[in-house]
Protein backbone atom coordinates (compact mmCIF):
# COMPACT_ATOMS: atom_id res chain seq x y z
CA UNK A 1 0.00 0.00 0.00
CA UNK A 2 2.81 2.34 0.76
CA UNK A 3 5.20 1.62 -2.16
CA UNK A 4 2.88 3.67 -4.88
CA UNK A 5 2.38 6.72 -2.97
CA UNK A 6 6.39 6.61 -2.05
CA UNK A 7 6.52 7.08 -5.65
CA UNK A 8 4.20 9.70 -6.05
CA UNK A 9 5.74 11.47 -3.54
CA UNK A 10 9.24 11.23 -4.59
CA UNK A 11 8.20 12.08 -8.21
CA UNK A 12 6.58 15.25 -6.98
CA UNK A 13 9.35 16.24 -4.34
CA UNK A 14 6.52 15.56 -2.08
CA UNK A 15 9.00 15.47 1.13
CA UNK A 16 9.53 13.28 4.07
CA UNK A 17 8.63 16.40 6.49
CA UNK A 18 5.59 17.31 4.63
CA UNK A 19 4.11 13.52 4.40
CA UNK A 20 4.88 13.21 8.26
CA UNK A 21 2.79 16.22 9.02
CA UNK A 22 -0.07 14.85 6.95
CA UNK A 23 0.23 11.30 8.47
CA UNK A 24 0.10 12.47 12.18
CA UNK A 25 -3.10 14.45 11.38
CA UNK A 26 -4.59 11.44 9.33
CA UNK A 27 -3.89 9.14 12.56
CA UNK A 28 -5.60 11.39 14.99
CA UNK A 29 -8.12 12.12 12.60
CA UNK A 30 -8.73 8.36 12.46
CA UNK A 31 -8.41 8.19 16.56
CA UNK A 32 -10.74 10.94 16.59
CA UNK A 33 -13.28 9.35 14.57
CA UNK A 34 -13.44 6.08 16.31
CA UNK A 35 -13.81 7.35 19.79
CA UNK A 36 -16.26 8.97 18.40
CA UNK A 37 -17.92 5.92 17.06
CA UNK A 38 -17.71 3.83 20.39
CA UNK A 39 -19.00 7.10 22.34
CA UNK A 40 -15.97 7.56 24.26
CA UNK A 41 -14.92 10.74 25.78
CA UNK A 42 -11.93 12.17 23.44
CA UNK A 43 -8.66 13.05 25.46
CA UNK A 44 -5.54 13.59 24.42
CA UNK A 45 -4.05 10.83 25.96
CA UNK A 46 -6.51 8.49 24.15
CA UNK A 47 -5.52 9.51 21.13
CA UNK A 48 -1.99 9.39 21.81
CA UNK A 49 -2.49 6.00 22.77
CA UNK A 50 -4.32 4.88 19.76
CA UNK A 51 -2.47 6.47 17.07
CA UNK A 52 1.43 6.95 18.41
CA UNK A 53 1.24 10.25 18.02
CA UNK A 54 3.34 12.32 20.33
CA UNK A 55 0.95 13.80 22.90
CA UNK A 56 2.62 17.66 22.10
CA UNK A 57 1.83 17.06 18.57
CA UNK A 58 -1.53 15.62 19.65
CA UNK A 59 -1.92 19.19 20.85
CA UNK A 60 -0.80 21.08 18.60
CA UNK A 61 -2.43 19.51 15.51
CA UNK A 62 -6.18 18.56 17.23
CA UNK A 63 -6.76 20.76 20.56
CA UNK A 64 -5.38 24.08 18.46
CA UNK A 65 -8.05 23.21 15.26
CA UNK A 66 -9.15 21.14 12.37
CA UNK A 67 -7.55 21.77 8.61
CA UNK A 68 -9.75 23.65 6.63
CA UNK A 69 -11.13 22.19 3.26
CA UNK A 70 -9.44 22.41 0.89
CA UNK A 71 -9.68 24.42 -2.21
CA UNK A 72 -9.50 21.23 -4.57
CA UNK A 73 -12.72 20.58 -3.28
CA UNK A 74 -13.62 24.27 -3.21
CA UNK A 75 -13.11 24.34 -7.13
CA UNK A 76 -14.27 21.25 -7.96
CA UNK A 77 -17.75 22.46 -6.46
CA UNK A 78 -17.50 25.32 -8.24
CA UNK A 79 -17.33 23.41 -11.37
CA UNK A 80 -20.08 21.23 -10.34
CA UNK A 81 -22.25 24.26 -9.59
CA UNK A 82 -21.46 25.64 -13.03
CA UNK A 83 -22.45 22.14 -14.61
CA UNK A 84 -25.64 21.96 -12.91
CA UNK A 85 -27.24 25.23 -11.27
CA UNK A 86 -29.70 26.00 -13.45
CA UNK A 87 -29.12 30.39 -13.28
CA UNK A 88 -25.56 29.28 -15.29
CA UNK A 89 -27.12 27.01 -17.79
CA UNK A 90 -27.99 27.28 -21.05
CA UNK A 91 -31.89 26.05 -22.34
CA UNK A 92 -30.49 23.05 -23.90
CA UNK A 93 -28.87 22.55 -20.09
CA UNK A 94 -25.07 23.40 -21.35
CA UNK A 95 -23.02 25.83 -19.01
CA UNK A 96 -23.35 29.11 -20.00
CA UNK A 97 -20.63 31.95 -20.67
CA UNK A 98 -20.58 34.03 -17.71
CA UNK A 99 -19.94 37.60 -17.44
CA UNK A 100 -17.11 38.80 -15.49
CA UNK A 101 -17.07 42.44 -15.11
CA UNK A 102 -17.92 43.60 -11.62
CA UNK A 103 -18.89 41.98 -8.22
CA UNK A 104 -22.33 41.62 -9.55
CA UNK A 105 -21.07 39.36 -12.71
CA UNK A 106 -22.74 36.08 -13.19
CA UNK A 107 -19.43 34.46 -12.52
CA UNK A 108 -18.68 36.23 -9.13
CA UNK A 109 -22.20 34.73 -8.34
CA UNK A 110 -21.47 31.38 -9.04
CA UNK A 111 -18.35 31.15 -7.08
CA UNK A 112 -19.81 33.15 -3.71
CA UNK A 113 -22.87 30.64 -4.08
CA UNK A 114 -20.25 28.07 -3.39
CA UNK A 115 -18.50 29.77 -0.43
CA UNK A 116 -18.35 33.58 0.53
CA UNK A 117 -14.50 32.76 1.92
CA UNK A 118 -13.63 31.95 -2.01
CA UNK A 119 -11.57 35.28 -4.03
CA UNK A 120 -13.76 34.89 -7.45
CA UNK A 121 -10.88 36.52 -9.25
CA UNK A 122 -8.24 34.00 -7.52
CA UNK A 123 -10.35 31.46 -8.67
CA UNK A 124 -10.73 32.58 -11.89
CA UNK A 125 -6.60 32.48 -11.98
CA UNK A 126 -6.48 29.31 -11.05
CA UNK A 127 -8.83 27.67 -13.52
CA UNK A 128 -7.36 29.74 -16.28
CA UNK A 129 -3.60 28.48 -14.90
CA UNK A 130 -5.34 25.02 -15.34
CA UNK A 131 -7.01 25.65 -18.83
CA UNK A 132 -10.23 24.96 -17.61
CA UNK A 133 -12.06 27.98 -18.45
CA UNK A 134 -11.19 31.18 -20.60
CA UNK A 135 -11.54 34.78 -21.22
CA UNK A 136 -13.82 35.56 -24.29
CA UNK A 137 -15.43 39.11 -25.25
CA UNK A 138 -18.41 37.89 -23.65
CA UNK A 139 -17.33 36.63 -20.19
CA UNK A 140 -15.64 33.50 -19.20
CA UNK A 141 -16.35 29.88 -20.86
CA UNK A 142 -15.89 26.58 -19.46
CA UNK A 143 -13.49 24.70 -20.84
CA UNK A 144 -12.97 21.48 -18.36
CA UNK A 145 -15.16 19.53 -16.74
CA UNK A 146 -12.72 18.51 -13.59
CA UNK A 147 -10.44 20.02 -11.31
CA UNK A 148 -7.43 18.60 -10.97
CA UNK A 149 -4.40 20.27 -9.24
CA UNK A 150 -0.65 19.62 -9.92
CA UNK A 151 0.11 21.72 -6.78
CA UNK A 152 2.32 19.29 -4.78
CA UNK A 153 0.57 19.67 -1.35
CA UNK A 154 -3.36 20.06 -2.84
CA UNK A 155 -2.53 17.30 -5.29
CA UNK A 156 -1.66 14.76 -2.72
CA UNK A 157 -4.62 15.99 -0.62
CA UNK A 158 -6.57 15.25 -3.75
CA UNK A 159 -5.06 11.60 -4.24
CA UNK A 160 -5.45 10.66 -0.36
CA UNK A 161 -9.51 11.91 -0.27
CA UNK A 162 -9.85 9.44 -3.05
CA UNK A 163 -7.36 6.57 -1.82
CA UNK A 164 -9.74 7.33 2.06
CA UNK A 165 -13.17 6.60 -0.27
CA UNK A 166 -11.17 3.43 -1.75
CA UNK A 167 -9.86 1.78 1.89
CA UNK A 168 -13.21 2.48 3.34
CA UNK A 169 -15.31 0.87 0.16
CA UNK A 170 -13.14 -2.23 0.56
CA UNK A 171 -13.79 -2.08 4.37
CA UNK A 172 -17.41 -1.69 4.41
CA UNK A 173 -17.86 -4.34 1.52
CA UNK A 174 -15.71 -6.86 3.91
CA UNK A 175 -17.42 -5.92 7.08
CA UNK A 176 -20.74 -7.30 4.74
CA UNK A 177 -22.73 -4.88 6.72
CA UNK A 178 -24.60 -3.28 3.63
CA UNK A 179 -27.44 -4.98 2.33
CA UNK A 180 -26.50 -3.37 -1.49
CA UNK A 181 -22.22 -3.42 -0.93
CA UNK A 182 -20.89 -0.37 -2.25
CA UNK A 183 -19.60 -0.57 -6.35
CA UNK A 184 -16.02 -1.76 -6.61
CA UNK A 185 -15.46 -2.88 -9.99
CA UNK A 186 -12.25 -3.01 -12.05
CA UNK A 187 -11.75 -4.35 -15.82
CA UNK A 188 -8.42 -4.87 -17.55
CA UNK A 189 -6.83 -5.98 -20.49
CA UNK A 190 -3.07 -6.98 -20.98
CA UNK A 191 -2.68 -8.06 -24.01
CA UNK A 192 -3.62 -5.45 -26.81
CA UNK A 193 -1.52 -4.16 -29.46
CA UNK A 194 0.67 -0.33 -28.54
CA UNK A 195 -0.61 1.08 -31.71
CA UNK A 196 -4.38 1.09 -30.03
CA UNK A 197 -3.17 3.53 -26.53
CA UNK A 198 -4.56 6.67 -28.01
CA UNK A 199 -7.71 5.41 -28.59
CA UNK A 200 -8.65 3.30 -25.41
CA UNK A 201 -7.61 6.79 -23.88
CA UNK A 202 -9.66 9.20 -25.48
CA UNK A 203 -12.23 6.39 -25.39
CA UNK A 204 -12.00 6.01 -21.42
CA UNK A 205 -12.01 9.86 -21.26
CA UNK A 206 -15.20 9.93 -23.27
CA UNK A 207 -17.23 7.52 -21.71
CA UNK A 208 -16.37 8.16 -17.89
CA UNK A 209 -16.86 12.01 -18.43
CA UNK A 210 -20.40 10.90 -19.76
CA UNK A 211 -20.69 8.59 -17.16
CA UNK A 212 -19.79 11.22 -14.10
CA UNK A 213 -22.35 14.07 -16.12
CA UNK A 214 -24.95 11.38 -15.32
CA UNK A 215 -24.16 10.60 -11.97
CA UNK A 216 -24.00 14.32 -11.29
CA UNK A 217 -27.69 15.17 -12.87
CA UNK A 218 -29.31 12.18 -10.66
CA UNK A 219 -27.62 13.21 -7.33
CA UNK A 220 -27.86 16.62 -7.83
CA UNK A 221 -31.77 16.12 -8.26
CA UNK A 222 -31.36 14.65 -4.70
CA UNK A 223 -29.02 17.05 -3.23
CA UNK A 224 -30.50 20.07 -0.84
CA UNK A 225 -27.48 22.09 -2.02
CA UNK A 226 -28.86 21.88 -5.65
CA UNK A 227 -32.03 21.04 -5.57
CA UNK A 228 -34.55 23.12 -2.86
CA UNK A 229 -37.27 21.00 -3.86
CA UNK A 230 -36.02 17.96 -2.28
CA UNK A 231 -38.55 16.54 0.11
CA UNK A 232 -37.22 14.61 3.41
CA UNK A 233 -38.54 13.01 6.65
CA UNK A 234 -35.82 14.27 8.63
CA UNK A 235 -32.60 16.51 8.79
CA UNK A 236 -30.36 13.62 8.64
CA UNK A 237 -28.05 14.25 5.63
CA UNK A 238 -25.63 11.57 3.89
CA UNK A 239 -22.45 12.10 1.74
CA UNK A 240 -22.87 9.67 -2.12
CA UNK A 241 -19.75 9.56 -3.83
CA UNK A 242 -18.87 7.16 -6.97
CA UNK A 243 -15.41 7.83 -8.59
CA UNK A 244 -13.19 6.09 -11.42
CA UNK A 245 -10.04 6.24 -13.05
CA UNK A 246 -8.18 4.73 -15.88
CA UNK A 247 -4.35 3.88 -16.59
CA UNK A 248 -2.23 2.83 -19.67
CA UNK A 249 1.04 1.15 -19.58
CA UNK A 250 3.21 -0.86 -21.65
CA UNK A 251 4.00 -4.48 -20.35
CA UNK A 252 6.71 -7.18 -20.87
CA UNK A 253 6.27 -9.46 -23.81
Amino acid sequence: MLAPVARFCVRNGFKIKEFTELLKKALIDAAVSELKASREQISVSKIHVMSGVPRVEVKRIYVKGERKSSEVNLLSRVLARWQQDKRFLTKSGKPRVLTLEGMSSEFVKLVTSVSISLNPYTVLFELERMGLVEKTTHGVKLKGRSYVTSDHGEGFQFLAEDVADLIETVQENLDGKNATPNHHIKTEFNNIPAEYLQRIREWFDKEGASFHQRARNFLSKLDRDSNTKVKTKNNKTIRAAIGSFSRTEEVDS
